[in-house]
């Protein structure tokens, strides 16, 4: 597969955003040594042809209310329980799209899975800090130290806080009165979270023919790319997945920002996840040759008409391994 690279306007881009890809670029050194083994792990727990998820994590059929645009997006409370998630350096976003990964290799569909595996195991066993690869490095300076799986434990517990809170509800903890070992057992809970009026069912695996719901590829999970994404490019990902069940010919879909900010709850930040996402093989991008980079339209108000950047999914993109094809992609 031909890669578009993201090298070629690397220069161009302001310091600022170089000096991101550059801190990006680090953290993925780091992280890579971690994703082959949490890899295995999750591949040793079953089988999966993909991850389905149900559209309410994503999409809320009723639009946020108020004034909203890409300076003030809706509230927590009034977007799709992905985006109430996000975190630029949090993990509760890809921890819990793991936990559905390993719930759908492990349980039958229609089925409602359970949790056996601690959060931390030793020798051969499964803990669900061996799923995660996040950028730690043991630490030993004075009186204080911590460990590798020290440090991705409190990430996963820090996770666990965020999607368990009361305004999330993606996760339930049945040990949470505990002194210790609260987060323990956790349950999944319904991918739309937090009701207005009502308990959070728990979560059961979807069947074949469930209405309203869209397709990850395995690849994601199993090639790395779920450890290295950033929670923006995830969200974006799922909004054109979530959008592609209605696509047209070829697969193509358009997303105006009405429906971006209002039902997805995503702003500029994560539309703008479009560049990197093609540079890395996942996106194919149809771009409106009058708009500038800022989403600007040459000569609006005077003639020049704005129209909508067309997306594709590329599911052949996640065939290939996460961390190289970054490295190739923003290494200058």
């Amino acid at each position: 597969m031909i890669m578009p690279k993201l090298n070629w306007f690397y220069q161009e881009l302001p310091a600022k955003e170089r000096e991101r890809l550059d801190r990006r670029l680090d953290r993925l050194v780091v992280t890579e040594q971690f994703i082959d083994g949490a890899v295995a792990k999750l591949q040793a727990l079953g089988r999966a042809k993909r991850v389905r998820v149900r559209s309410r994590f994503v999409y809320q059929s009723q639009p946020a209310p108020g004034d909203v645009s890409d300076r003030r997006l809706p509230p927590p409370h009034d977007r799709p329980p992905a985006t109430r998630v996000l975190s630029p350096r949090g993990i509760a976003l890809r921890l819990y799209l793991i936990a559905l990964c390993a719930a759908q290799m492990r349980t039958k569909a229609g089925r409602r899975p359970g949790n056996d595996l601690p959060l931390f195991a030793g020798g051969d066993e499964t803990g669900w800090i061996d799923l995660i690869a996040v950028p730690v490095e043991a630490q030993h300076s004075g009186r204080f130290s911590a460990s590798r799986s020290s440090k991705k434990q409190r990430q996963v517990i820090s996770a666990l806080r965020s999607l368990s809170d009361p305004g999330v509800q993606l996760v339930h903890l049945p040990n949470a009165s505990k002194r210790s070992g609260k987060y323990e057992g956790f349950q999944l809970g319904d991918e739309g979270g937090t009701r207005r009026n009502g308990e959070v069912p728990d979560y059961v695996v979807p069947t074949a023919t469930e209405s309203g719901s869209f397709d990850l590829p395995i690849g994601m999970f199993t090639n790395g790319w779920i450890h290295l994404l950033e929670d923006t490019e995830l969200a974006f990902l799922m909004m054109i997945a979530h959008a592609s069940r209605r696509a047209i010919p070829e697969g193509w879909v358009k997303v105006e920002s009405g429906l971006r900010l209002l039902h997805y709850g995503l702003g500029r930040d994560a539309y703008e996840a479009h560049k990197t996402l093609q540079a890395f093989g996942l996106l194919s991008v149809q771009v409106d040759e009058d708009r500038h980079d800022d989403g600007k339209v040459t000569n609006y108000g005077k003639g020049g008409q704005p129209r909508l950047h067309a997306f594709r999914l590329l599911s052949d993109g996640f065939d290939e391994p996460a961390a190289t094809t970054i490295k190739k992609a923003i290494t200058p």
